[in-house]
C-alpha cells in the first residue's frame, strides 16, 4: 500500500509526477479530430514519457549544481536558478516567420521552465512527507487517493465538454475513461521498459569493454548500434506483414475487366494478378457510357480509359513501370482522348475513386487515367518511398510528353496532373525546383493537389502561398472548400495552374515537425480556420504529440456520406474537378445527379469490399447486363506511336507476345 501510495502522490512520486500530471490532463484537451480511447491514451502515454525525459534534463542539470542529499534550501536554490533560466528564455519575442533556432530556444525555455517548476513541487513533498515521519502509509495513501479523484474527476468534466464539441464532427467520438487510462498505462510501460533496457545493455557493454574515455564511447556507439538495427529488422518486418496485404485477392474484385480499355483485361500488357489490391479495384470500377448517358442526360462521348502499373508489375525497376504505363497507353489508345489525367498514388497505391468517377463524368468519357503504383504500405509507413514516387512520376511526365510530341497539337490531349496526401507530395516533388515553370516544361496543363502533407517541398517552401519566385501571382492557390474557388472571376481561374485543396483542420497538412518548438500559423488569434477549436492552445512537445495522433485518425471516411472535414475531400471533388480542370460545363441538375451517383456508386464499392464470395458483391457498372457496349471507344485520328520493344516480350495473361503497336495497328485496321 505504501509504495501504491507513493506511486499515486502527485508531489512525492518523483520529480517528473507533477508534469506528468499535467500532461494527462492536456490529453483531454481540444483537438482538430475526434478520438477512439486507444488514441486518446496513446497521447497521453506519450505526453507523460515526453514530460518525463524534460524532466530529466533538469534534474541532471541540478545535480551538476547540487547534489541528490542536498538540504531543502539548495535544492530549491538550484531549481529556481534552472527555472529563471528558462523562464528567460521563454521570454524571447514571438513574431511572425522568425528563425527557427529562435522559436527552439524559447520552447527549450518553457520545458526548463516548467520542468524546474514541477521537480520544485516534488523537493517539497517530499520535504512534507520526512518531516512526519509518525504516520508513514495513512499521509502517502491519502494524498495519493485525492489526487487520483482529482484527476478523475477533471477528466471526467473535460472529456464531456470535449464530446459536447463534437458536434463540428462528422463522427463522434468513442473515447471511454478507463480505455484511455488503460492504454496510456501500457504506452507508460512500454516506453519506460525500453528506456530502461536501453540504459542496461549499456552498462553491461561499458563493463564488457572496460575503463576508460575511450572504451566508455566504443561501448555507447555498439549500444546505440544494436539497437538501431533491432529496430530497423522490427520495423521492415512489420512493414512486410503489413505489405502482404497488396497481394489480398478480394471476391468481389477477382474477376479480371473484359474491356480492352483498362489494365488487366485479356488484351491488356498487365496480368491482373500483378495490379495489386488497389489496382484490382481501379480497374474494375470504371464508369461506362450507359451510366454517363443516364447521369448527365446526353450521349457519352467516348468510354473512359484506365490503366494501373502495379508495383508486382515490374518490382525492381521504377523505369520499368513507367515504360510499362506508356506502353499500356498507348496500346488502349488514351492518346487519343482529349483529357489524359495522370495520377499519382498513396503509399499502398490506393486512389480516390470519387474524383476520377467525377471526371469521367464530366468528360463525357473522353478521358484516360494513368496510375503507377510505388509502394504497397500506408503512407505513414511509406515515407521513405517519396524520392522513388517522384523519379517514377517524372519519367511518366517525360515518357507522356515525347509521345505526344508526335502528334499534331489540336490532336493531343491536355494533361492534368492528380495527387491526393503522400500522391500529392510525390507529384508536386517533382516540380520543386521549377515551380510553374515545370508545368511547360512536362507539358502539364492543370494540376490538382488534395491534402498536400506538411513534409512536401511546396508546403515547406511557402510555394503553395505564392511567397516563392518560382510560382507567378495568381498561378497557384489554396482554398479550403470549393465556395472559395467560386469566388474567384473566371479570368483568376483561368490563370490558375495548381490548385491546392487544403481543409483548415486536416492534420496531415499541418503536421510537422516545427509543431516541437513553434506556434504555427494555423492556431495563431485571427487566423483560424473552419474547424479549428477556438480553445485550441499550442504548447511545446504537446501539441506536436497531439496533432500526430490526429493524423493518425485524420481519415473518418463513412461509406456514402460525404463530408469536407480533415483528410477527407469527397465532398469537394465534384466541384473542384470541373473548375480546376476545366472540364465541360455541367448544369445544375447534372451536377446534383453526378453527387448523386458517387454516393451509389461508393456506398456499392464498400459492399464490394466486404464481401465474403463473389455472388454476394454488388457488380460494378461494367459488370451489369449492358455495361460494356463500346469496347473501341472512339475512332484514332492518327496513327500509334510504338510502344518499348521489350514489352512485347513479356507475354502478359498467356497470350502470344506481339508488341504493343502491331496490336494496336491491327486493331485499327480492322
Amino acid at each position: 500500500m505504501q509504495e501504491l501510495a507513493r506511486w499515486l502522490n502527485p508531489a512525492a512520486a518523483s520529480p517528473s509526477a507533477p508534469r506528468e500530471t499535467v500532461a494527462a490532463l492536456d490529453a483531454f484537451g481540444p483537438s482538430l479530430m475526434p478520438r477512439t480511447a486507444t488514441l486518446h491514451g496513446v497521447a497521453m502515454g506519450l505526453g507523460m514519457l515526453g514530460a518525463r525525459a524534460t524532466t530529466g534534463v533538469v534534474e541532471k542539470l541540478t545535480r551538476l549544481a547540487v547534489p541528490a542529499d542536498a538540504s531543502l534550501p539548495a535544492q530549491l536554490v538550484a531549481r529556481a536558478v534552472i527555472g529563471g533560466a528558462g523562464a528567460a528564455l521563454a521570454a524571447v519575442p514571438e513574431r511572425h516567420c522568425q528563425k527557427l533556432w529562435a522559436a527552439s530556444l524559447r520552447s527549450t525555455g518553457h520545458l526548463l521552465r516548467d520542468g524546474a517548476a514541477g521537480a520544485a513541487v516534488h523537493d517539497l513533498g517530499r520535504w512534507v512527507q520526512g518531516r512526519y515521519p509518525d504516520q508513514p502509509a495513512v499521509r502517502p495513501i491519502a494524498v495519493g487517493a485525492i489526487h487520483t479523484a482529482g484527476l478523475l474527476y477533471r477528466t471526467g468534466r473535460r472529456l464531456p465538454a470535449r464530446q459536447a464539441g463534437g458536434d463540428r464532427w462528422p463522427r463522434p467520438p468513442t473515447a471511454t475513461l478507463p480505455g484511455a487510462l488503460a492504454t496510456s498505462y501500457a504506452v507508460t510501460t512500454v516506453g519506460t521498459g525500453l528506456a530502461r533496457g536501453f540504459a542496461w545493455s549499456r552498462e553491461a557493454l561499458e563493463t564488457y569493454f572496460g575503463s576508460g574515455p575511450s572504451k566508455r564511447v566504443l561501448a555507447r556507439l555498439v549500444n546505440a548500434g544494436l539497437w538501431a538495427w533491432g529496430t530497423t529488422a522490427v520495423y521492415n518486418a512489420g512493414v512486410a506483414y503489413v505489405g502482404r496485404a497488396n497481394q489480398k485477392v478480394e471476391p468481389g474484385y477477382a474477376r479480371p475487366p473484359a474491356s480492352p480499355l483498362v489494365s488487366g483485361s485479356a488484351e491488356s500488357l498487365l496480368p491482373f494478378a500483378d495490379l495489386g489490391q488497389q489496382g484490382r479495384r481501379f480497374v474494375t470500377d470504371v464508369v461506362t457510357p450507359e451510366l454517363i448517358e443516364e447521369v448527365m442526360g446526353e450521349p457519352a462521348v467516348a468510354q473512359p480509359i484506365r490503366t494501373y502499373v502495379g508495383f508486382n508489375s515490374e518490382p525492381l525497376y521504377q523505369t520499368g513501370r513507367a515504360e510499362l504505363a506508356l506502353a499500356e497507353l498507348d496500346r488502349a489508345g488514351a492518346f487519343d482522348r482529349s483529357y489524359l489525367l495522370l495520377i499519382s498514388p498513396t503509399g499502398t497505391g490506393w486512389v480516390d475513386q470519387t474524383l476520377i468517377e467525377a471526371a469521367e463524368f464530366l468528360a463525357r468519357g473522353d478521358i484516360a487515367t494513368c496510375c503507377i503504383q510505388y509502394a504497397r504500405y500506408p503512407s505513414f509507413l511509406s515515407v521513405q518511398k517519396v524520392a522513388l514516387g517522384r523519379r517514377q512520376f517524372r519519367l511518366l511526365l517525360w515518357g507522356v510528353k515525347q509521345r505526344l510530341a508526335g502528334l499534331p497539337p489540336e490532336g493531343r490531349p491536355r494533361v492534368l496532373v492528380f495527387g491526393e496526401s503522400m500522391g500529392a507530395w510525390t507529384s508536386s516533388d517533382v516540380l520543386m525546383y521549377q515551380g510553374i515553370e515545370g508545368f511547360d516544361h512536362y507539358g502539364i496543363d492543370r494540376a490538382l493537389w488534395v491534402g498536400l502533407p506538411w513534409l512536401a517541398k511546396w508546403s515547406r517552401s511557402g510555394m503553395t502561398r505564392g511567397s516563392s519566385t518560382l510560382v507567378p501571382s495568381g498561378t497557384v492557390a489554396v482554398f479550403d472548400r470549393h465556395e472559395q474557388l467560386q469566388a474567384l472571376s473566371d479570368d483568376e481561374r483561368a490563370r490558375l495552374r495548381a490548385v491546392v485543396v487544403s481543409h483548415d483542420n486536416d492534420p496531415i497538412a499541418v503536421f510537422g515537425p516545427d509543431l516541437l518548438v513553434q506556434r504555427p500559423t494555423w492556431l495563431a488569434n485571427g487566423q483560424r480556420g473552419r474547424g479549428v477549436p477556438a480553445q485550441l492552445r499550442w504548447l511545446p512537445l504537446v501539441t506536436f504529440l497531439q496533432t500526430g495522433m490526429d493524423a493518425m485518425n485524420a481519415m473518418l471516411k463513412v461509406p456514402g456520406e460525404f463530408t469536407s472535414f480533415g483528410h477527407d475531400y469527397r465532398a469537394d471533388m465534384p466541384g473542384f474537378v470541373g473548375d480546376v480542370y476545366r472540364l465541360p460545363a455541367a448544369t445544375a441538375e447534372q451536377q446534383a445527379s453526378i453527387e448523386q451517383v458517387l454516393r451509389t456508386l461508393e456506398l456499392e464499392r464498400a459492399e464490394r469490399i466486404k464481401a465474403e464470395h463473389s455472388h454476394a458483391a454488388p457488380p460494378a457498372p461494367a459488370q451489369r447486363p449492358g455495361g460494356d457496349r463500346s469496347p473501341g471507344g472512339v475512332p484514332l485520328r492518327s496513327p500509334r506511336t510504338r510502344g518499348a520493344r521489350w514489352v512485347g516480350r513479356r507475354a502478359p495473361n498467356g497470350r502470344t507476345s506481339t508488341s504493343a503497336a502491331d496490336r494496336s495497328e491491327a486493331r485499327s485496321s480492322a
